[in-house]
Order: structure tokens, then C-alpha cells, then sequence
């Protein structure tokens, strides 16, 4: 298999001394437009954490939470982030966070479904979508990626933001929420504004960046027209 270049296990990356923010990879600005990206998103794990204790739902598609619990995985323990060691203990909080999310769908996920085989078999679903999750995500990681894993969480990104849009039309369904939709959004903005200065002419991350914009936007109109009507 072909390495990306500075790729680094938990285990290689412990044993050197590392900043706390790496500006030999990436500019002060470049690192500020993460680190506040980051914490956007920290908004959206914490509205999620809240739904679930709650309204004993899931604020984020079952795919997308799979997913991102895999690719989260995969870069904490074989794909350690180079801006500084800052930002390799969030990526370590952030896995701690999503192990909890990821449990929950094995109690509130069923929610999420409208269809009586997957909601009885839910439990064989989730472990084999944790796995496959897992697997193809670091094979791509360590083949395929850049620094950071941009192409991979990119990907799961668009997955999820498309996910949000079915469950607008979740009849009943209580998982869907503006706070999360606009964190996620804005984090996401300032994120993609950091890679773009960083990797300006990969025009498949481009693409990637608008695609996510755009039904992002439309997942927040469509949760801002469902209350116009519920309040109507």
C-alpha cells in the first residue's frame, strides 16, 4: 500500500516533541480558521450530546455518524493531524464525544428509520457499518489522503449534509435542529476558506467545499420553512 506522505501513528507521533501549533505546516491564520471551524463543530457535538439526554434522539444521520465515528478512529490512531498537538488531543476528545454518539444509535437510531427489517436489525447494521467504516476509510487515508484527511472528511461531510435533508421528512421526528445545522455550516465554511488557502488548486476538494455549502443551506431554509408552517 502506497503511504501519503507524513502520515504517523499514535504511537510514532508520542514518541517525538511537537508544538502546540505547527506553523511550519500551515500559517497562524491558517490554524486560527480551523481551530475556530473546530470549535463551530464542537457546537454541533454538544446540541447533538443534549438532544439525546433530552429528547432521546439523534441530531445527525445513523450513515454519517458511522462514518465520521470510523474516519475519527482511523485518524486518531493512524493518521495523527500535523498542526500541532493541540489539535491531536481535540481529534482525541472529539472520538471520546462520537464513541458516545455512537453508542446512542444503538438505543435512539431506530428513530431514524421507516422500514421494519432495518429497525429490527438495526444492532447488525450498525457494527457492520462501524467496521466497513473503519477499514475503507484508513486504507484510503493511508493510500490516498493529504494531511489532515481532508479528501476523506470531505466526502462524509457531503454525506451528511445530504442525510440531514431526509430527516426533515421524518414524520414526528425530533432530531432535527437549526443550532446544528448552522454550526455545522459555519464551521465547515471556515474550514473549507483554511484548506482552500492551503491546497488552492485541488478543484476536487473545490467542488467538494461548494457541494457541502450548497445543502447545507438548503437543509437550514427547509428546518427555517418547517417552522414557519408549524408556527403558522
Amino acid at each position: 500500500m502506497m503511504l501519503t506522505p507524513q502520515a504517523e501513528t499514535i504511537f510514532e507521533y508520542l514518541k517525538g516533541s511537537h508544538p502546540w501549533f505547527d506553523t511550519s505546516n500551515y500559517t497562524v491564520w491558517q490554524i486560527v480558521l480551523f481551530f475556530i471551524g473546530s470549535m463551530l463543530w464542537l457546537v454541533c457535538y454538544i446540541d447533538t450530546l443534549i438532544d439525546i439526554f433530552k429528547k432521546k434522539t439523534l441530531n445527525i444521520p445513523l450513515a454519517a455518524i458511522c462514518l465520521n465515528f470510523g474516519w475519527e478512529i482511523a485518524a486518531c490512531w493512524f493518521f495523527v493531524p500535523n498542526m500541532g498537538k493541540l489539535i491531536v488531543i481535540a481529534y482525541w476528545a472529539w472520538m471520546c464525544v462520537d464513541l458516545f454518539i455512537f453508542s446512542s444509535t444503538f438505543k435512539y437510531g431506530y428513530k431514524q428509520l421507516q422500514t421494519a427489517f432495518f429497525i429490527r436489525n438495526i444492532k447488525w447494521f450498525l457494527i457492520l457499518a462501524i467496521v466497513i467504516s473503519f477499514a475503507t476509510q484508513l486504507t484510503f487515508m493511508l493510500g490516498y489522503d493529504l494531511p489532515m484527511a481532508p479528501l476523506s472528511g470531505y466526502i462524509i461531510n457531503l454525506i451528511m449534509s445530504v442525510g440531514f435533508l431526509g430527516l426533515v421528512y421524518i414524520p414526528g421526528y425530533e432530531g432535527n435542529s437549526l443550532v446544528t445545522g448552522w454550526s455545522k455550516f459555519l464551521g465547515t465554511g471556515l474550514i473549507s476558506v483554511m484548506f482552500y488557502t492551503k491546497y488552492p488548486g485541488n478543484y476536487f476538494l473545490l467542488s467538494m467545499y461548494i457541494a457541502v455549502a450548497v445543502f447545507d443551506i438548503i437543509y437550514i431554509y427547509l428546518l427555517y420553512k418547517k417552522r414557519k408552517v408549524t408556527t403558522a
